[in-house]
């Protein structure tokens, strides 16, 4: 199914690189342990952005992700990427393709960040000896630990590492939430305490600041993701508990489009939530494409093919199909 096309290093093959229409670009690598998906999002002049996993493949059991969702009982193991993997396979990007010297890191692909927080930490310690480059970091969480705060405070502290949360609520209820995300053991007052709590201990270091205004379009270190999904989410109940949560909150809320699962569809009431939103909310609103969904950028929209183990006559047509769409020869 798959040809190797070129190796990296000892650990790390490249085996395809695909273009989606919005020109975001991903990059996929086998290292021995298993799959790495790098996409490169051309939305930032004058930056390198990335979107990274943290784990070989993810068995999270999310409801509304493409890859367990439309793909169970492939059997695969949920393994921590490791940094010199993954700092490979960037060095081969930005010094082949970007050239740019500042770069954002945004872990939103296969995994869960919280849960492989030294893959972070690491890439920070090894970017910061590479000379005449500027990295900042963004990740985006289901599980908002207070374990997982507070090594992220620790590191804080001893390195100053600039680092955005993204919180991925996608559900205002906790029932709801645990039901369609089973790994999500906080409640949802949990997490946006936290939240706040983080971007209070954010906003007096003055160092990460000016890094954040260098790197994104406002400098709040937080902020939350929905994505309104049609039947599930999307009621009018649902909408006042977000924005009473907003009121309460003041956290940056992004509305993030769905990209269709096969048994899961786009809200036909996005633009109502929006309106409504944006007059009521208590904080800033904004409405969000992911880029690349077609060769899955980023988290929810995995290219699912390079996962799969046995291949049946369909699953390999479709494989085949879509790799000659999107790769870049």
């Amino acid at each position: 199914m798959i040809e190797t096309t070129l190796r990296i290093n000892g650990n790390l093959k490249l085996l395809g690189r695909f273009r989606d229409e919005d020109q975001t670009e991903k990059f996929v690598f086998e290292s021995p342990a298993g799959i790495i998906e790098l996409t490169w999002v051309k939305n930032k002049k004058g930056i390198t952005v990335f979107y990274l996993p943290t784990h070989h493949y993810c068995n999270l059991g999310c409801k509304f992700c493409h890859l367990t969702e439309e793909h169970k009982g492939i059997g695969q193991k949920m393994i921590p990427i490791s940094a010199e993997d993954l700092n490979s396979a960037m060095e081969y990007v930005i010094n082949k393709y970007t050239g740019n010297k500042k770069v954002l890191l945004s872990f939103m692909g296969v995994g869960e960040p919280f849960l492989n927080l030294d893959l972070v930490f690491q890439l920070f310690d090894l970017n910061k000896k590479k000379k005449g480059f500027v990295f900042s970091y963004a990740l985006a969480s289901m599980m908002l630990s207070s374990s997982g705060f507070r090594k992220i405070y620790r590191k804080m502290e001893a390195d100053k590492i600039p680092l955005k949360i993204h919180f991925s609520l996608h559900f205002p209820f906790d029932k709801t939430r645990h039901d369609i995300i089973p790994c999500s053991k906080e409640t949802i007052s949990q997490s946006l305490r936290r939240l706040n709590q983080y971007r209070a201990f954010v906003k007096r270091q003055k160092g990460i600041m000016a890094n954040f205004s260098m790197f994104h379009e406002t400098t709040d270190p937080v902020e939350i993701h929905y994505t309104i999904i049609k039947g599930i989410n999307d009621s009018d109940r649902d909408l006042d508990k977000l924005i009473g949560l907003g009121v309460k909150y003041k956290i940056p809320l992004k509305i993030l489009k769905f990209n269709p699962t096969e048994s899961l569809k786009r809200s036909d009431r996005e633009r109502y939530w929006f309106e409504r939103l944006k007059k009521q909310y208590g904080a800033a609103v904004a409405y969000y494409m992911p880029p690349g969904p077609n060769i899955g950028s980023s988290c929810g929209q995995f290219t699912k093919h390079y996962y799969l183990g046995s291949q049946s006559r369909e699953q390999l047509k479709e494989f085949n199909d879509w790799k000659t769409r999107y790769e870049v020869k």
